[in-house]
């Protein structure tokens, strides 16, 4: 039997898996790490990401010593900005994709270099978010052309893998630096903004074996040397292939700290809706994707919120299980971090709305999850109405997706029916097998071997409960639209609060 090591970075915990050739995962090991956050900044140390992913392979490695890995596949959180100087230090914490405060930076680049200019070449809009106003003020505090950017974190664990800095087209399509139709960097951006291409990632054009682990490398994570390195896609890529979303009438809808709602085309839609359309990992094909910024992340915090340690996700599913649908009229807003789809605002955040004297934690539960399911419908609404004639079968996925109430919640809200793949936080691991496979000569497509795609759960909307969320759904997008000018005042007051309190970013 044939094995391999999977590694997906993500925003809040790495995770290392054992995966057999047939789609069996053997074990797994996962390390988690704080993100620095004050507003609207948001970073992280890339050597956290370094350090998980050595004590989780090492683990892995000396508790199955009898396996052979074929190679390593990576996926990871994607349109970090990564500075590594030319004697190769990290320069500083990585700016992640979540961080909008260089929004002075976004408003320049938009008048000068053009929105709409930017648009054309990317097949793609853009926010303070996305990379040209952040590699701006990077370049504005230090021009030196012997920094590399790196710019999604399985970049950064390739390179001290391997030593190559690489990128993938999935991650390199969300940068705002992509020329899209000639999967490049386009030489225009590159210029206003004043780096050179050489200080980019070399882009790999479809699944490869990049390098190999190196000595240096092998000395600290415990692999052997010369084991094979792929550096694999983007996360959105690699779960969209490990739910077996290759048909264009199946969403993957990827429930994790944030979220999506995508779709495998042959070509890209219309930017202006406010979707982002990505490389597919093999290169040619698109997944048009609506990307929530906070969808997990929200019962995440609500769960802190509330000191809930014991068994917290089974507490919220009961405890939100006792108020009815629509939670009494509570609604929530699901923007903790702002939004980008279905509209883009750095500055929206959340709210919970509704709320009178009678309201406990059960309305409150519940308003949560039904406020990340409404964020997805809103979603539902661009896609499908703008690249499908036919029925939809959404397929979940992510560590969301084990919420059996958020699930079907979500199939209550779009009218359709959602299937829950088995072990559903793997579909990162699956999707780096088949990308790997095609690497490896395993396999000859990205469609999910038969053998892998194992559907746990089925869940059919009510059509009563539908009923109800349509009314619900068009408040609920009147909300944000009634609030967004005072969420924006809200921002203005605390920039100039004189005794705003000094956070961790930057320090």
């Amino acid at each position: 039997m044939d094995y391999l090591l999977s590694v997906d970075i993500g925003t809040t915990a790495l995770k290392s898996s054992i995966v057999a050739r047939d789609g069996t995962i053997i074990a797994s090991e996962s390390r988690s790490y704080p993100v620095i956050a004050e507003g609207n900044a948001m970073e992280q140390d890339p050597r956290l990401w370094w350090g998980a992913f050595c004590e989780t392979a090492r683990v892995l490695v000396q508790s199955n010593p009898s396996l052979v890995f074929a190679c390593v596949v990576l996926s990871g959180q994607m349109q970090d900005l990564i500075q590594i100087t030319s004697d190769g230090i990290v320069a500083g914490n990585a700016i992640l994709y979540s961080d909008t405060r260089y929004q002075e930076e976004f408003n320049r680049y938009g008048r000068e270099f053009g929105s709409e200019r930017a648009m054309g070449i990317t097949r793609n809009g853009m926010d303070a978010s996305a990379l040209p106003p952040k590699l701006l003020h990077a370049v504005a505090v230090n021009s030196d052309p012997s920094i590399r950017y790196l710019l999604g974190a399985h970049d950064y664990v390739c390179w001290k893998l391997t030593g190559c800095m690489v990128t993938d087209l999935t991650n390199a399509a969300t940068t705002g630096l992509l020329d899209y139709a000639h999967n490049c960097w386009s030489a225009e951006i590159l210029e206003y903004i004043g780096i050179g291409v050489q200080q980019l990632p070399q882009l790999e054009n479809g699944p490869v074996i990049t390098g190999t682990v190196t000595e240096a490398a092998s000395r600290e994570c415990g692999l052997r040397v010369g084991l094979p390195v792929i550096h694999g896609s983007g996360d959105a890529g690699a779960s969209t292939v490990g739910v077996g979303t290759a048909d264009a009438s199946i969403y993957s809808c990827y429930l994790g700290t944030s979220g999506w709602l995508a779709a495998t085309l042959p070509s890209p839609i219309d930017p202006h809706l406010g979707v982002f359309n990505l490389r597919h990992p093999d290169g040619q094909q698109t997944i048009t994707i609506g990307a929530m910024r906070t969808t997990g992340g929200n019962i995440s915090w609500l769960l802190d919120l509330f000191n809930i340690r014991q068994d917290p996700y089974g507490y919220l599913q009961e405890e939100a299980s006792k108020a009815p649908v629509g939670s009494h009229g509570v609604f929530y807003l699901p923007y903790p971090q702002g939004e980008r789809m279905p509209f883009n605002d750095p500055h929206a955040r959340g709210a919970f709305i509704g709320m009178t004297r009678q309201t406990g934690q059960p309305e409150m539960f519940r308003a949560v999850i039904e406020g990340i399911a409404y964020g997805i419908a809103s979603i539902h609404e661009v896609l499908h109405t703008n690249s499908q004639e036919f029925d939809v079968t959404i397929v979940a996925s992510g560590g969301g997706a084990e919420n059996v109430l958020l699930t079907q919640t979500i199939a209550d809200v779009l009218g359709v029916p959602v299937r829950r793949i088995a072990n559903a936080a793997n579909s990162g691991v699956l999707g780096n097998l088949v990308i790997a496979g095609n690497a490896l000569g395993w396999f000859s497509d990205f469609s999910l071997p038969e053998s892998c795609l194992r559907i746990d759960g089925e869940f059919m909307p009510d059509p009563a409960n539908h009923t109800y969320h349509e009314k619900a759904l068009s408040i609920f997008k009147r909300l944000h639209q009634a609030l967004s000018e005072e969420f924006c005042a809200i921002a203005n007051l605390h920039t100039d609060h004189p005794h705003k309190e000094k956070g961790e970013v930057g320090t």
